[in-house]
């Protein structure tokens, strides 16, 4: 991506505390402008003056309200992902009135930081991406693969010898494999050493698929970005061979599905997904930091003022961590200065 989208929702309550959430929207390029739309125009009326003890019951709230009109729309992804920014809002306001940060919150056992992986890493520039990520400390990096098989190996070839043994690799497919196609190239990628394979085959894919290509290769698949079921995530979560699930909350669910989640899988299996802001990967890095510490998060290595700078501190990856302060919620103030050299639109 040669642009980095970023759709925040703020959240006032009458004492005057903020709580703030990102919307995925990443994709079509007028997907922010669009969310952003149906976020003034269809939500913001009708959530005004809502009272609420608990975040889980004002999203359900929310999403009952909405839910029909959104299917007549045909646009279900629009609806999930605004309520999961919404959702992410909600928690960050309700530890803010709590006067806890998020992942204290959630458990007071929490850790102030949290390892960071590097993502956003194409082919062509794999090593480039690795060696700036190296110089933050990182040693786990996530690199795309599934563009032409024959170029696929030529690029593993090459990391096996780039990539020490004290570090990670990861590889993502983004859904680019027929089943047929994963079944064979798995088999050759079971000679290379590697952490996980991210969404070798749709997440649309009918369940049996899944649980067949799990048990047909030695390889640890990742699954989850684009999932959006809540029961979907259990089923791979509970299938002994299943390492790794990966929830994005701005795309589905927001925290409320995490935390549920958390409740029917091992925790250690659960690592979120994330590609966007600042908003979001601090979300996401509370919500590892309480429920899966030993996980990594995903951070994307390419630069984006929106992620670094969107917060009056900035947003720095430090020995190859993100460290959590004591401000509540997931921390703040955001920097508007940033903000608004970027803003395109907004309903202040």
């Amino acid at each position: 991506m040669k642009s980095r989208p970023c759709l925040i929702v703020e959240i006032e309550d009458y004492n005057r505390h903020v709580g703030y959430g990102e919307i995925w929207c990443n994709f079509p390029g007028d997907g922010a402008s669009y969310r952003f739309n149906l976020l003034n125009s269809i939500y913001h009326s009708s959530i005004v003056g809502f009272e609420f003890s608990n975040p889980d019951k004002l999203i359900n709230k929310v999403s009952e309200k909405f839910k029909n009109l959104f299917v007549q729309s045909g646009d279900m992804g629009s609806f999930y992902n605004i309520n999961s920014g919404l959702d992410c809002a909600l928690w960050d306001l309700f530890a803010k009135n709590q006067k806890l940060p998020l992942n204290i919150l959630l458990n007071d056992e929490s850790q102030t930081h949290i390892s960071v992986y590097a993502s956003g890493i194409n082919p062509s520039e794999s090593q480039k991406k690795i060696k700036e990520a190296r110089a933050k400390g990182i040693k786990a990096f996530k690199v795309k693969i599934g563009f032409n098989h024959s170029l696929d190996i030529d690029l593993l070839n090459s990391l096996s010898q780039f990539v020490s043994n004290d570090e990670m690799l990861m590889l993502d497919v983004n859904q680019g494999w027929s089943f047929d196609e994963a079944k064979g190239y798995l088999k050759i990628l079971e000679n290379y050493n590697f952490s996980w394979i991210e969404e070798p085959i749709s997440a649309l894919s009918e369940r049996e698929k899944f649980t067949n290509l799990i048990a047909a290769t030695e390889c640890n698949l990742a699954f989850g970005e684009n999932i959006v079921s809540f029961d979907d995530f259990t089923f791979l979560g509970q299938n002994n061979r299943s390492k790794y699930i990966q929830p994005d909350l701005t795309k589905f669910g927001g925290v409320s599905l995490i935390k549920d989640l958390s409740h029917t899988i091992q925790n250690k299996k659960i690592w979120i997904h994330f590609l966007g802001g600042g908003v979001g990967l601090l979300t996401s890095a509370h919500i590892m930091s309480a429920i899966n510490p030993d996980a990594f998060l995903e951070t994307d290595i390419n630069l984006n003022p929106l992620r670094t700078n969107i917060f009056e501190n900035d947003l720095e990856i430090i020995d190859g961590k993100v460290h959590l302060g004591k401000d509540f919620g997931i921390g703040g103030p955001l920097n508007f200065d940033t903000i608004d050299k970027y803003l395109i639109a907004s309903s202040f």
